[in-house]
């Protein structure tokens, strides 16, 4: 692959500031990233939108340093959709200065997030060194650079200018509840979308020939000389429990109703139990 192109993104000084650290920093490790900022990278005098439109276009990854104060910032989300739009087979990572993953929202949120801290930083590189494909480094290399390299970093992040909002970033635990919901409800939406044919059948039902609690409920039956000719599965007088109705050949009729266990063997052994159990309470076995 060679060099690869990675848009970094920035709004505010704070976020400025450290965009600047990464770009001189980043090359330090790894030699074939090119970082690309748009406050060091436009030429006097060139037409500076089309300029950014270009980069990230050839960009290969993109970063946006996401503080505080700009997490709703216009162009952060202008820049963060023309990456997600225009890079493919990679990715753009949020670097969070001052923040926590759980501060970010939609839709800057569906991304994999990096906070400013060691062990995500050296994921990072080590997520960039993979995309190099072919040329990417031997990762005792990235290991080593990064632990020469790391206290620099550091220390230019610990130097960045206050950032301009003194608001909370926080989302309240309520505003995280209603995402989880509709996080839920989307997944439930997609369960529900799923083709009739791959969902259980609706109660009751007979089971198949070759259904482990039909197979089991035989065996039980013939080992007492009983011949079966259906075992359906029908809805249960408490919710979480399978009940299964049993006709015999003889003319009787068997309910076996139990919770299930862990694993549907294991409720098939217990199924196997409790029908036994019913066929020797029966009055007469015909």
């Amino acid at each position: 692959m060679g060099a690869m192109d990675v848009f970094i993104s920035w709004s505010g000084e704070r976020s400025r500031a450290a965009a600047e650290a990464l770009r001189g920093w980043l090359p330090k490790i790894i030699n074939a990233i090119k970082p690309w900022l748009s406050s060091e990278d436009i030429d006097k005098g060139a037409r500076w939108g089309t300029d950014v439109a270009t980069r990230l276009e050839a960009a290969k990854a993109g970063i946006i340093c996401l503080t505080p104060s700009n997490l709703h910032s216009d162009w952060i989300l202008f820049e963060a959709g023309a990456l997600s739009k225009t890079l493919k087979n990679t990715f753009v990572c949020p670097f969070l200065i001052g923040l926590e993953p759980s501060d970010v929202k939609p839709p800057l949120a569906q991304f994999q997030a990096t906070r400013a801290v060691k062990e995500d930083v050296l994921k990072l590189l080590k997520t960039l060194n993979g995309a190099l494909g072919d040329s990417a480094l031997p990762e005792t290399h990235i290991d080593e650079a990064f632990d020469v390299w790391w206290p620099k970093l550091e220390s230019l992040l610990k130097k960045l200018p206050l950032d301009e909002s003194s608001a909370n970033p926080h989302r309240p635990d309520r505003e995280l509840l209603e995402e989880i919901l509709a996080l839920v409800r989307n997944q439930r939406r997609l369960v529900e979308s799923v083709p009739s044919t791959t969902k259980a059948s609706p109660l009751p039902f007979e089971l198949k020939r070759g259904n482990l609690y039909r197979q089991t409920i035989t065996q039980k039956a013939e080992e007492h000389g009983i011949g079966v000719i259906r075992v359906m599965r029908v809805a249960p007088e408490k919710p979480g429990n399978r009940k299964f109705v049993t006709e015999l050949k003889s003319g009787q009729v068997i309910s076996v109703e139990m919770p299930f266990e862990d694993t549907v063997p294991s409720t098939a052994a217990r199924l196997g139990s409790e029908f036994e159990n019913a066929i020797k309470n029966l009055d007469q076995i015909k």
